[in-house]
């Protein structure tokens, strides 16, 4: 079983743009990938930041500085706008983040969903995560957004 680990961003929970979805069941979620630096805090275990890609540049959108750039790795496919032109296989660091108007779609079998909620401690951020059985109808201000785990042969 091949797992992606997908960000589902509390402000999409919040403006209801997303499907309801729960354990188990089949999706498709529209990708974008965000780029971060490196040492960006505590993440859950299993949540990995590193994503390897082939990287095919897009057509660009008007008045963009960045590079739109198509993204498809094993099983899944995202946007990138990308800060240089980029093409041929690369390994990035950062999140496949849900984006329900422009990211293309990804297919796959929820198997894990979490919470993600920032807290401080000892001046350092880290995220806290709880399972959830689907995701929430609404999030509170803490939440960072759902850590979804994709199964992505299940389709």
């Amino acid at each position: 079983m091949r797992s992606l680990p997908i960000l589902l961003p509390a402000a999409v929970i919040r403006a209801r743009a997303c499907p309801l979805a729960s354990i188990r069941q089949i999706r498709t979620w529209r990708l974008r990938f965000v780029e971060h630096a490196t040492g960006t805090g505590d993440r859950p275990r299993g949540w990995s930041d590193v994503v390897d890609a082939v990287a095919v540049p897009a057509v660009g959108r008007p008045g963009s500085t960045a590079w739109s750039t198509e993204l498809a790795g094993e099983g899944f496919r995202a946007l990138w706008d990308a800060p240089r032109h980029v093409s041929g296989p690369v390994r990035l660091r950062g999140d496949l983040v849900v984006d329900p108007l422009d990211g293309l779609p990804t297919t796959g079998r929820i198997h894990r969903l979490r919470l993600l909620t920032e807290t401080v401690r000892d001046e350092r951020v880290a995220l806290a995560a709880r399972d959830l059985s689907a995701v929430p109808k609404a999030v509170d201000d803490a939440a960072t957004g759902v850590l979804v785990d994709v199964e992505l042969d299940a389709t």
